[in-house]
């Protein structure tokens, strides 16, 4: 079954699905490939050429079609596979045309956010590097922020993570970075500097990654009043405290946490944050969260806890759920417009940092500012499962046995329906 790798519709989205030496070995393999001319990927036409892919306008043989973000209703082609990042799988309602799309087209969705194993663990994801991406963007602008207020700070030498040609030039500033927190130290006004985060998947472990090289002390939540009371003039270390489950949230009765219970009645537990925040100077967020889940940072308990000025800068809000888990983002951010603030005491948002209140990055593609990096680990994830589907030859996925389990389990619509496992999809259509 040939195999196209489709065009990228959103702005600035340099990622790509395949690399051009993924694309050599499938070619190699007997796999004919057709590749959508585009000028925006980080790889060029010509090295996917010399791959041994056709370069096309548009895809007509293939009956695979592979790529990053979810197409546009009116490109699906009828009786084919797509694999990409539907964004349907809670419902989400700005989608819900596309899920129907595939229905009415008998289109078989793979969703790469669903190729799990038998644990639920995610094995294709760009999520480490939203991570890494989301953290360095936080510190450049929380960094500018600062400056624009006349607080020094050592987070003005960063970049934004779009400007470094990759991950080891990148790793090199922060390190360098660390280097100038140890020697030169924070302005009293943010010291001790504190950063928060959460979550504990793969965009976490992005995020760890970047913080590990700025060499913090790691301290407990329970002990965080104590320690900003007695550490203010530790102004050569930053600090970092990470809200784990029972840290995040608590029983409403007051009565201890416990997840199972959480899982099944998430409506009985409440954020647990709002007496950490007011110590911290960013928050960066990168849990999971769906619609029937407490949320971990809301309007009302940041009209409580805020008085000018405020500790609480900065939220990188790296899991990127307009309206939910941080109720302050409430629309996305983009490369050109990356941030906007929230003003506690006005109840209102600008765009930029050059206001007083908390700011919000909330980029929905973070990964896409280091698309290199990124697209080879990803495009070495995915392409066994673009090999096993092709040399099967029909989009008859889901219920193919020779197929690994994942990929099946991946399938969202299959046969003009939704398959068994997204059937309680059935009522947001």
């Amino acid at each position: 079954m040939p195999v196209g790798i489709l065009r990228e519709k959103k702005h600035k989205e340099h990622r790509v699905p395949l690399t051009p030496s993924d694309v050599a070995w499938l070619v190699k393999q007997g796999i004919p490939i057709e590749v959508e001319s585009s000028t925006d990927r980080i790889f060029s036409d010509t090295a996917y050429k010399k791959a041994g892919a056709k370069i096309v306008d548009q895809c007509h043989a293939s009956r695979l079609l592979v790529g990053i973000k979810e197409p546009s209703t009116e490109s699906l082609k009828s009786n084919t596979a797509y694999m990409v990042f539907s964004h349907t799988i809670k419902g989400q309602s700005e989608n819900l045309p596309l899920l129907k799309k595939c229905i009415d087209k008998n289109i078989s969705l793979i969703d790469y956010e669903r190729i799990v194993d038998r644990n639920g663990r995610r094995l294709v994801f760009f999520g480490k590097y939203a991570g890494i991406c989301g953290a360095v963007d936080s510190l450049f602008y929380l960094g500018e922020k600062y400056e624009s207020n006349g607080i020094r700070n050592p987070f003005t030498q960063l970049k934004p993570a779009h400007m470094y040609k990759n991950y080891a030039h990148m790793q090199k500033a922060i390190v360098q970075l660390a280097q100038k927190i140890r020697s030169k130290g924070f302005h009293d006004q943010l010291s001790p500097f504190i950063i928060g985060f959460t979550g504990h998947g793969n965009v976490s472990t992005g995020v760890r990654e970047v913080l590990k090289l700025l060499k913090p002390v790691e301290i407990h939540p329970k002990d965080l009043q104590e320690f900003v009371q007695k550490q203010k003039n530790k102004t050569n270390t930053l600090y970092l405290i990470n809200f784990y489950r029972e840290e995040k949230f608590r029983k409403k009765d007051q009565k201890g946490f416990y997840f199972e219970e959480y899982l099944r009645t998430p409506q009985k537990f409440e954020s647990n944050l709002e007496k950490y925040l007011p110590y911290i100077n960013l928050l960066l967020h990168t849990s999971y969260w769906e619609q029937r889940f407490p949320r971990l940072v809301t309007k009302e308990m940041i009209h409580r806890i805020g008085k000018e000025p405020y500790r609480l800068a900065f939220i990188g809000d790296i899991s990127c759920d307009v309206n939910g888990s941080i109720e302050l983002t409430y629309k996305t951010t983009t490369q050109e417009n990356p941030v906007y603030t929230y003003n506690p005491a006005k109840r209102t948002y600008t765009d930029g940092f050059k206001t007083t209140g908390i700011t919000i990055l909330a980029r929905d593609n973070l990964p896409s500012e280091l698309p290199k990096d990124a697209s080879e680990e990803f495009s070495d994830s995915i392409k066994e499962y673009v090999y096993q589907i092709a040399v099967q030859g029909n989009i008859d996925i889901a219920n193919n046995t020779i197929l690994p389990g994942e990929i099946r389990r991946a399938v969202i619509t299959q046969g003009k329906k939704l398959t068994k496992p997204y059937a309680y999809l059935k009522k947001n259509l």
